[in-house]
């Protein structure tokens, strides 16, 4: 009796021991997900602040400073650092000469950048531009060290540690800069929300980290990240300009204040969407590092993430066309009404993307470096013409035609994969289309539940978009459960 009453809790225990262990698993993706999502709230929060207390022309012009920048932290988390994560070379030997490697490179660009500041706001004659620009540029050789420590703790397998510290210091840019905003309503009050960011993580990485680089290089090492990261280098480069094109175009023929309208109108969508796609790009180059250094296929996992990315995207896409216009209206200066056409041709753009974005993780672990660098060189040739030729015709149809060309690209970077990748792709578009049509019916079925509780919502705007925004969190848990149950979305690929 007591054998038989043994044979029946220890299945008991073992379903109990395994729902346990998928709960901790679940809630460290989700903390995980939440950590590398946090950087693009804190942005578009401080974003949303600027379009509260500040013209549209200040913050065009602080727009037009962080595309330089950005173009730095494409050098940054690219090329070296993906080396770092896929490197079967020593530990040692990869780290320290990497370290050099991306300070040296960083620390060139942000005194080149220092250099061209001020020639910078002549050539946009937009005041203050060439002073920011130096402040951020100054503070880029820090945030080129963070970025190496975050490649060596994921490197040694110590992703939780670099999701907390990135959780704390996206945490602080956020409290400290809406603080900031909040109370000096000026441009610089975003120059210190940078800062913020930067010092804050340098600090957490070199205190908790504690990954300290040695005097060592190795040169054949060194040709070899080179070799490796040309690729990478370029194809960022290309893509940069494919991305910004249009704000340094209406910067050049128009004026600061249509870059703000622009980017703001940019941000709101991406901002959101962002939360979702940037963080699975970063597990999308772990996993398929991880999956190239053990001789995997990497079919399988490109297919998860498709699926999951397309659907985030247009999961938030939809809720982005349908409640934007209530959200402009009731929280914003009604001068940033006029980008509300970019933000709902942007938030279509990140569904179209969901494969495109995916084209870099896979020729990296995979080695091939210089197909990304093709892809990127066609793909962005095609994108400034696209922006030469529609910018004359103003904000919406500079938007609509970017929407047009990523939509295309994806499409290319799928037959790239499987022409010089040798990778299945169908399983991949068989779960983009799915997941198409999975977000449609969403926004098709947000959109007239919207219209029709019109009566029901309580008065005052404020109380009505929280309804609103309640029901589409309520309408979002059968679509997800559907794309569970039809492999659309993969819950392993918030896993670090």
């Amino acid at each position: 009796m007591a054998a038989t009453m043994g044979e029946m809790t220890a299945p008991r225990r073992n379903r109990r021991q395994g729902f346990a262990r998928a709960t901790r698993q679940g809630a460290r993706a989700l903390f995980a997900m939440i950590a590398r999502s946090l950087q693009q709230v804190s942005t578009l929060v401080i974003t949303l602040l600027a379009a509260r207390f500040l013209a549209p022309g200040d913050y065009g012009v602080y727009s037009l400073a962080i595309v330089f920048i950005i173009l730095i932290q494409t050098l940054t988390y690219t090329g070296f650092y993906q080396f770092i994560l896929t490197s079967r070379e020593p530990d040692e030997a990869v780290l320290s000469t990497c370290f050099w490697l991306i300070l040296g490179l960083v620390g060139a660009a942000s005194a080149l950048l220092a250099l061209a500041a001020w020639p910078l706001q002549w050539l946009f004659q937009a005041p203050d531009l060439g002073g920011v620009i130096l402040l951020l540029a100054l503070l880029q050789p820090l945030a080129g060290i963070g970025a190496w420590s975050s490649a060596a703790l994921l490197r040694r397998g110590a992703a939780m540690l670099n999701f907390r510290i990135m959780f704390a210091q996206n945490l602080l840019a956020l409290v400290g800069g809406a603080a900031l905003v909040w109370t000096w309503h000026s441009l610089y009050a975003l120059v210190a929300f940078r800062a913020i960011r930067v010092l804050s993580g340098a600090l957490l990485y070199a205190f908790l980290a504690r990954d300290c680089p040695q005097l060592r290089f190795d040169v054949a090492l060194a040709r070899g990240a080179t070799r490796f990261s040309a690729g990478l280098y370029g194809s960022r480069g290309l893509g940069f300009l494919a991305q910004y094109a249009a704000d340094l175009l209406l910067g050049l023929l128009h004026s600061p204040t249509a870059v703000g309208l622009y980017r703001f109108g940019n941000r709101v969508a991406t901002g959101i969407t962002d939360t979702a796609m940037q963080p699975m790009a970063s597990f999308a180059a772990m996993q398929m590092g991880a999956a190239a250094r053990k001789g995997h296929d990497l079919s399988a996992t490109l297919a998860r993430f498709s699926g999951t990315l397309a659907l985030a995207a247009g999961m938030l896409g939809a809720g982005i066309i349908v409640l934007a216009d209530d959200m402009i209206a009731l929280f914003f200066q009604p001068s940033y009404a006029a980008g509300l056409l970019v933000t709902y041709a942007m938030a279509l753009r990140a569904l179209a993307g969901a494969g495109k974005l995916l084209i870099e993780p896979a020729f990296a672990a995979l080695g091939r470096t210089t197909s990304v660098m093709y892809f990127n060189l066609v793909t962005s040739l095609v994108a400034v013409a696209a922006v030469f030729a529609a910018s004359a015709w103003g904000l919406a149809a500079l938007a609509w035609a970017q929407v047009g060309v990523v939509a295309a690209s994806t499409l290319y970077a799928f037959a790239l994969l499987s022409r010089r990748g040798r990778l299945d792709v169908w399983p991949s578009l068989r779960n983009l289309a799915l997941a198409i049509l999975l977000c449609a019916n969403f926004g098709l079925l947000l959109g007239l539940g919207c219209h029709g509780l019109e009566p029901l919502l309580p008065p005052g705007p404020l109380p009505a978009l929280g309804g609103r925004l309640a029901f589409a969190a309520l309408l979002a848990l059968p679509t997800l459960a559907l794309a569970l149950r039809l492999r659309v979305l993969d819950l392993s690929v918030f896993s670090g």
